[in-house]
């Protein structure tokens, strides 16, 4: 199976070399590959991954089943858990930007008293988890009061009766709690006097279009699977009304791709809000719905989410500026391994560069198909570098003149990447 999509890939890669935007072919090839091979390695049930990739557009792959019969698909949608306290972050900064809350405000100007709860808290504390908060998610009986009864609605004000004794004196730590998040959202109703629901699709969901994307769906979803068993037939009602905020969405992975690209990109927060959210404090690193870390040795923002049946990854790579999105029916499993291995198939594909030219006519290859010798005019830029490479992204040659022999190279296709003072440019060789 995994030749046949790699065949077919290289397939449409001839077809469309031209074509501008047309994501890589050998590069869709790999991702695919990836998500193929994880998901025997490690048992995953189902994968829906995305990639959005600066000058190649969205890459989209799937592997694995829903459940028996029922392959994923790519409009599939998953639970994201915690990855939706990026979305509840955005909410907040966008009420901040508009003057309408100050991240410096207190609890106790926008909330009543709740035990375990010192209304000193401010909401920047909040979005951070500097507030010392216990996770409600931790208290004792938390999963015995939902499975009792599944059908029932918590209320933040009810959630907001589980909180335990706090860890610390707000501002002295740090610590992740389900609960800040809880707090930020009833913060941001109580100010506008909407349903976060409302203030998420006015927004985030319906500007950038996002209508796959919801706070508690239920219908059309991958069939979630927890240590081996399918749970849909587990009413989510309870779960979900008590993840609300902190992590009761649904999505498929080419929405949260689309989301999080245009988070990345300032469609959606000014500089200022943009700053909060990536000033980051703490043992994690954690911003506003974001953490920062250290991948293949590049600064990586990203967050990770966990629910019963379900695991998810959101991951930004600050270099390339790609977004990628990995979405697993099944827990416990390792989105953040699958993140990683696609973020390393983009940096070590020859192809994958993060600007290329398209006037291609600054470069010119002859003659071209070749048998023996070819030169390589760069027309008036200082050559670095001359590189062949075959279809599946591996180095052949490197050359550092304009002419050079292919002689020793079997009859094909090839990639040429040619580095010039003028930029990085790439057409294809054919050997005869």
């Amino acid at each position: 199976m995994k030749k046949i999509l790699f065949a077919i890939s290289i397939l449409m890669f001839l077809t469309h070399f031209s074509t501008a935007q047309t994501f890589d072919a050998i590069l869709a090839a790999k991702l695919q590959n990836t998500i193929d091979s994880m998901k025997i390695t490690n048992n995953i049930k189902g994968i829906s991954a995305s990639v959005i990739y600066p000058g190649q557009g969205m890459w989209q792959g799937v592997t694995g089943v829903s459940h028996a019969g029922f392959p994923i698909t790519s409009d599939m949608e998953f639970a994201i858990a915690s990855n939706t306290k990026p979305f509840t972050g955005v909410v907040v900064l966008k009420l901040a930007q508009s003057g309408i809350i100050s991240l410096d405000d207190s609890l106790h100007e926008w909330l009543p008293s709740f035990t375990n709860v010192d209304s000193n808290i401010t909401i920047r504390q909040l979005l951070n988890h500097t507030s010392g908060l216990a996770d409600i998610n931790n208290v004792v009986g938390y999963t015995d009061s939902i499975s009792i009864n599944p059908n029932r609605i918590f209320t933040p004000t009810e959630l907001m009766t589980w909180v335990g004794t706090p860890l610390f004196a707000a501002g002295t730590s740090w610590n992740y709690s389900n609960t800040d998040y809880l707090l930020a959202a009833m913060i941001s109703e109580s100010a506008t006097g909407q349903s976060f629901g409302q203030l998420l699709h006015d927004s985030v969901l319906t500007p950038l279009l996002l209508d796959s994307t919801f706070l508690d769906v239920y219908d059309s979803v991958a069939h979630p699977w927890q240590s081996g068993i399918d749970k849909t037939s587990f009413v989510r009602t309870a779960l979900n009304s008590a993840a609300w905020a902190a992590g009761g969405m649904y999505s498929n992975s080419s929405e949260m791709a689309q989301w999080f690209n245009a988070l990345m990109s300032g469609q959606l927060l000014n500089s200022y809000g943009f700053n909060e959210m990536t000033t980051f404090v703490g043992s994690s690193i954690y911003g506003v719905g974001l953490v920062e870390t250290t991948i293949l040795g590049r600064t990586v923002w990203q967050h990770g989410g966990t629910i019963l049946g379900y695991t998810s990854t959101m991951m930004y790579d600050t270099t390339t500026h790609t977004v990628i999105c990995v979405l697993i029916n099944q827990n416990p499993a390792t989105p953040f391994l699958v993140a990683q291995q696609l973020l390393s198939n983009i940096i070590s594909t020859p192809l994958s560069v993060n600007e290329i030219s398209a006037n291609q006519e600054n470069v010119i290859i002859s003659p071209n198909p070749a048998s023996v010798n070819v030169l390589i005019n760069t027309i008036g830029q200082k050559l670095h570098s001359i590189k062949i490479y075959n279809l599946t992204g591996e180095l052949l040659q490197e050359h550092f003149t304009s002419e050079f022999s292919v002689s020793n190279l079997p009859s094909g296709l090839y990639f040429v990447i040619t580095q010039t003072d003028k930029g990085i440019f790439k057409d294809k060789l054919i050997r005869q």
